[in-house]
């Protein structure tokens, strides 16, 4: 019978896989970039085997790269029993011999019973690094387009071994200047911490001004006299001014119904001041005049202004309020006290909210506080009203709703009701901070409203190590609160624990009404509200909603998980991040993806991370088939789609990270939507849109880019339609959002 001879249709996918093919090995070269030679031949063996669906791949490096002569070999899993190293490596030379210059393009031999066609190449010019072969069973392997990325491949490799073997030399002479120093060092750190206790001075979070530096404030504050034993500020005071000594010192502590507890000493070139001055929210320390004399009083809007107009003295203020707030939350010296229960579903709902807002608190556990808990039962307080809030030393609140617990900290205080801005921001995820950051900087009245904490679903998430700049990764609560210092040194107001319930947008400026009734006018609107997981269906989650059912993976879930065995539900980044994160403190995460396998949905590295965790069981073709217990969850069990096989588990945990819906409920008939309730944006949107549907187009020019259906109204991040689901792609949007904000500005 005579082969068919393929159609046009067929070449074109097959140069499209090439194409792909050589975009993945000419991008090997970043990766590569510190690794050693047997990690660039482990990621080179595993990209061939892959992209080409080799039968086994073979690479035997040379002495001079400082590997060993063993052999590097990787089988399809379709090779039962797996053949040894040692075997191959030994037919191999027979058929090819040592003179690789003698080679031949390709040869068919049988190895094991099998017919394969084995492609030599060197590694180097003159395979001064080694050889790969490369081996199929196919009866047409190698094709040409095949050939060339064999090429490439090898040409990549013996350029990221040249640079190893190298790098290895260096490290060889840099280890042996580092033993001849390493005593020295060592005995002049001990010296340095000596000299710093001595002094009892932390240099990053109470650093002392010089006198030029303080010379440069002054144009920006008045000079104040204090006396001794003077109150400067108290816990719950709003529009706090920073205060910076020049003869005087302070003393900051936390009043407590027990006392006193001293948070720390400031001396003259010090100054007053952390986080939430920056934010205008309400202070929760106490600072006391120990030793009278002069201060420079630098009140809010000019601490912002000095800010702003001073990179030397932002970089040093700003970096000690963040430190001090870290210190705050680290040592629970907030102005709050939470009475609740590791199982309690409202007590994890608002350590959460009060976590990743970055408001320090101290947690009293009833489940081991006896004394606590006889206070409660003696108040007759019952299971439904914990957790109990303590605010402020006097407030006290019984499970209050966040929104409650926002208005008691005053986290809202410098938000005034009805006010007019340039640009109001709905959503406080990675798009939406970045349109608040340019936003604020660029000079606009911007004002970002969020329902929860800022960081949207990235802030769940424990590592984001693919995020351009941070090479040992960075976590979404990390990100979420520098950008939310950062919008707020330029200006930005945030709203928090509010939502956004209804658009009105009969005329302009349009107005934004939230879930308390108060209405906000804008001249313009960025819609970054992202999207909420999606819940399986096989199960029903609310039961154990806040009693063992998860949406993020954050430090505070992973102390409830330790030594336990966890399951996580989605075959997403987020999910992969968040069993690699949880499986540092787990006994065991069984991981449930629904697909055959990862490699369209998740991320290489997250792949190649999972995969070599012993403590992650990856189980696809698999979802939840129940959930069981008596209050908590206690019990988990699975279902194979494919064998039918039924599985259970004890287990306390649950992570669902399935997909998202977006968040434009509110926007319904405003906005003109996609069939899935995605925003549509610039050229996905029709000139002519069925009216019954969507509102038309108003306008004679084309919309922007990122531009609605309703002019000035623009949609970044997941909630757009067509969007890239990537943390940096959201930043991006939310960066660009602002340029055409300003356009639509000028045209009003």
């Amino acid at each position: 019978m005579t082969k068919q001879l393929e159609g046009p249709a067929e070449d074109i996918k097959r140069l499209q896989r090439c194409i792909n093919d050589l975009v993945g090995i000419l991008a090997l070269p970043a990766i590569w970039t510190g690794a050693q030679a047997s990690q660039i031949v482990g990621t080179l063996n595993d990209s061939l085997l892959l992209m080409l669906q080799l039968d086994l791949i073979f690479v035997r490096l040379r002495g001079s790269s400082g590997e060993a002569p063993d052999p590097i070999v990787r089988f399809a899993p379709t090779w039962e029993p797996t053949p040894q190293p040692q075997e191959l490596a030994a037919a191999i030379e027979q058929w090819l011999g040592s003179d690789s210059q003698k080679w031949p393009a390709a040869i068919r031999k049988s190895f094991r019973g099998r017919e394969i066609c084995l492609v030599p190449l060197r590694l180097g010019l003159q395979g001064e690094f080694g050889a790969v072969v490369a081996g199929s069973q196919r009866v047409d392997f190698p094709q040409q387009t095949e050939k060339l990325v064999l090429s490439v491949a090898a040409n990549q490799a013996a350029i990221g071994l040249q640079e190893a073997t190298s790098r290895s030399a260096q490290m060889r002479v840099a280890s042996h200047l580092d033993q001849l120093v390493a005593q020295r060092t060592a005995e002049l750190a001990a010296t340095n911490e000596e000299l710093m206790k001595a002094f009892d001075v932390d240099t990053e979070t109470r650093p002392v001004l010089t006198q030029v530096e303080m010379d440069r404030v002054r144009p920006y504050a008045r000079v104040r006299q204090v006396q001794l034993g003077e109150i400067l500020y108290r816990p719950g005071e709003v529009g706090v001014p920073c205060f910076i000594l020049l003869s005087a010192s302070l003393e900051i502590v936390q009043p407590t119904i027990h006392g006193e507890r001293l948070v720390f000493n400031l001396c003259p070139g010090m100054f007053t001041g952390e986080a939430g001055m920056i934010a205008g929210q309400r202070t929760v320390v106490q600072a006391r005049v120990m030793q009278g004399g002069e201060i420079l009083e630098l009140r809010p809007e000019e601490l912002r202004t000095l800010v702003a107009r001073d990179a030397a003295l932002s970089k040093i203020l700003l970096q000690a309020f963040i430190l001090r707030r870290l210190m705050l939350i680290n040592r629970q010296l907030g102005n709050v006290v939470v009475i609740g229960s590791r199982h309690s579903a409202d007590t994890l709902r608002l350590r959460e909210f009060l976590g990743r807002n970055g408001h320090p608190y101290t947690y009293v556990d009833l489940d081991s506080d006896d004394t606590s808990r006889n206070l409660l039962d003696r108040f007759a307080i019952a299971v439904s009203e914990i957790p109990i809030v303590i605010g402020n030393g006097t407030m006290v609140l019984r499970n209050p709703s966040t929104s409650q617990l926002a208005d008691c900290l005053g986290l809202n205080d410098n938000i005034n009701k009805g006010s007019f801005h340039d640009l109001v921001i709905v959503g406080a995820g990675p798009a939406g901070l970045a349109a608040a950051v340019y936003g604020a900087s660029e000079g606009l009245d911007t004002l970002l409203i969020e329902s929860h904490a800022p960081g949207g679903q990235a802030g769940t998430s424990s590592k984001i190590e693919n995020y351009l700049g941070f090479e040992t990764g960075v976590s979404g609560q990390e990100l979420a609160t520098s950008a939310t210092r950062q919008a707020q040194k330029f200006g930005a107001k945030m709203a928090l624990a509010r939502a956004i319930v209804q658009l009105r947008c009969q005329r302009r400026p349009y107005e934004l009404v939230m879930d308390d009734g108060t209405v906000f006018f804008a001249r313009t609107i960025v819609v970054a509200t992202g999207a909420s997981y999606n819940k399986p269906t096989t199960v029903t989650l609310e039961r154990f909603a806040g009693r063992g059912i998860h949406y993020g993976a954050t430090h505070l879930e992973a102390q409830l998980c330790e030594g336990q065995e966890v399951i996580v539900v989605g075959g997403g980044n987020s999910a992969g991040q968040a069993a690699v994160f949880l499986s540092q403190t787990a006994r065991k995460v069984f991981m449930l993806v629904r697909g055959a396998d990862l490699a369209e949905s998740m991320s290489r590295y997250l792949i190649q991370r999972i995969s070599g965790n012993p403590s992650i069981e990856l189980l696809c073709n698999s979802e939840l088939a129940g959930l069981t217990g008596e209050n908590d969850l206690e019990e988990v069990r699975w279902i194979n789609k494919q064998t039918g096989q039924v599985r259970s588990v004890p287990a306390c945990h649950v992570f669902i990270m399935t997909g998202a819906s977006p968040n434009t409920d509110w926007l319904r008939g405003r906005v003109a939507l996609d069939e899935k309730g995605f925003i549509l944006t610039g050229r996905d949107l029709p000139l002519a849109i069925d009216s019954d549907r969507n509102p038309p187009w108003p306008l004679s020019r084309p919309p922007f880019m990122l531009e609605s259906s309703l002019p000035g109204v623009f949609a970044v991040g997941d909630v757009r339609a067509g969007s890239i689901k990537r943390v940096a792609a959201a930043v991006g949007e939310g960066a660009t959002s602002v340029s055409m904000v300003h356009r639509a500005l000028a045209e009003l």
